[in-house]
C-alpha cells in the first residue's frame, strides 16, 4: 500500500486539503484529529495528561482545555517536551493501527496527515513519499488568526517552532502552493490524485 505522508505549516491549508482528499474517495489518517481522540475524558491519553498538567487545564465538562494548554505548550518548552514524550509514542501507535486496518482493502494509495513530518522524522520511515502544502507566512498568521482567534504573538510561537519553509520545501517529495483559493488548492490536488492513480496503477 502506498502512503503519502501531507505536511505543512500551521494554517497552509492541510485540513483543506484533506477534505478535498477525501472527497476524492482516498483514506485519511489525521494526526491532530488521533491526537484529540486519545486526550478526550474517555481517551488513553487524558490520564497521563492531567497527571502532569493538573486539574487547572480542565474546563467545567473536565475536558482537556485545548486552547490553556495549546497557549503554554508553545510558551514553556519544558512542559512542550514532556507533553510530547507522553503523547507522541500514543499517536504514532495509534496512527501504525489505523494503516494496518487500512491495509489490504485494496486502496491505491492513502493520506497521513503529519503537521510536523520533517521535525519528527520517525514518520519518514512510515510513508513512500511527502506531500507540502505551503504558503506566504503572511497568508499563514491572517488564517490563524481569523480561525483560532488567537494572538499573532503565539501565532508566530507556533510558526517559529516549526521547520521554516525552506527547508520544508527542500525536503518535500511534492509541494502544492496554497496562496489562492480553495478552488485552486482542489485543482492542484486533483492532479496529483490522478497521477498517483496512473502511477501507482501502473506499478500494481
Amino acid at each position: 500500500m502506498h502512503i503519502v505522508g501531507l505536511t505543512g505549516g500551521i494554517g497552509s491549508g492541510k485540513s483543506e486539503a484533506s477534505k478535498i482528499f477525501i472527497s476524492l474517495g482516498i483514506e485519511v489518517i489525521d494526526l491532530d484529529s488521533i491526537a484529540k481522540d486519545i486526550t478526550k475524558k474517555d481517551g488513553f491519553g487524558y490520564a497521563p495528561l492531567v497527571k502532569l498538567m493538573g486539574n487547572d487545564y480542565l474546563n467545567k465538562t473536565k475536558e482537556i482545555d485545548r486552547k490553556k494548554l495549546r497557549k503554554k505548550f508553545f510558551e514553556d518548552i519544558s512542559i512542550k517536551k514532556k507533553v510530547e514524550s507522553i503523547l507522541h509514542p500514543l499517536i504514532l501507535e495509534e496512527c501504525k493501527n489505523q494503516i494496518k486496518r487500512c491495509d489490504g482493502n485494496n486502496y491505491n494509495y492513502i493520506v497521513i496527515v503529519v503537521p510536523l513530518l520533517f521535525e519528527t522524522s520517525v514518520y519518514l520511515d512510515l510513508i513512500n513519499e511527502s506531500l507540502l502544502i505551503d504558503c506566504r507566512e503572511n497568508l499563514q498568521l491572517r488564517r490563524v488568526k481569523a480561525r483560532d482567534m488567537n494572538s499573532p504573538t503565539l501565532v508566530q510561537l507556533i510558526m517559529n517552532s516549526q521547520k521554516n519553509r525552506k527547508e520544508k520545501i527542500k525536503k518535500a517529495d511534492n509541494v502544492i502552493m496554497n496562496n489562492g483559493t480553495i478552488n485552486d488548492l482542489n485543482d492542484q490536488i486533483q492532479r496529483f490524485h490522478k497521477k498517483k492513480q496512473k502511477i501507482i496503477g501502473l506499478n500494481l
